[in-house]
C-alpha cells in the first residue's frame, strides 16, 4: 500500500458505542487505485465512513510478467473505541 486514509469514526456510532469491522470486496486497478467496492458485511452506521476512506487508498500496482494487472481482494476496515 502506498497511501492509506483512516476512516473518520461516525459521531452517531461513537455515541452508541458501536464497534466492528466493515468488509468489502475490492477491485484494485492496474494503476493501484481502488476502482470498485462491494460490501460484504458491516454495521450500517460504519459503512459509509469506511467506503469513503478506502476509495482514497492507493496500492503499488500488481505485476504479472512485468505488466500491471487488476486484482480482486478483500479489505477489512476496523472501528474500535478507545
Amino acid at each position: 500500500m502506498i497511501r492509506k486514509v483512516d476512516p473518520a469514526y461516525p459521531g452517531l456510532a461513537k455515541q452508541a458505542s458501536i464497534q466492528g469491522t466493515v468488509r468489502f470486496t475490492a477491485i484494485v486497478g492496474k494503476d493501484g487505485q481502488v476502482q470498485n467496492l462491494t460490501l460484504i458485511s458491516g454495521h450500517p452506521l460504519l459503512i459509509e465512513s469506511a467506503r469513503t476512506a478506502v476509495m482514497q487508498w492507493v496500492y503499488r500496482p500488481t505485476l504479472l510478467n512485468y505488466e500491471p494487472v487488476e486484482v480482486v481482494t478483500e479489505i477489512d476496515v476496523s472501528f474500535t473505541l478507545k
